[in-house]
């Protein structure tokens, strides 16, 4: 019997979501971001999706307080 063939996902595990608002007067749309421990570990802002402009942005305590001690010790230093 042949295999069938078929669509492969690639998967990752969403630890959280963070709201923010784009920084532009002009929008300040609301944005929602769901990231990974990976994409945590070097997250330095988003795109909006209204305007698509670029919001600089850190995480804080507060939007990841049981794993902050893990993403910010595991984090790159900035160059």
């Amino acid at each position: 019997m042949a295999a069938t063939p078929g669509v492969i996902i690639k998967r990752a595990v969403l630890l959280f979501e963070i709201e923010r608002r784009c920084s532009f007067a002009d929008c300040n749309a609301r944005a929602f971001i769901g990231l990974t421990k990976d994409e945590a570990m070097h997250y330095d802002g988003f795109n909006c999706t209204e305007c698509e402009r670029w919001n600089a942005d850190e995480l804080k305590k507060t939007d990841i307080p049981d794993w902050w001690d893990e993403i910010r010790s595991n984090r790159e230093p900035a160059h």
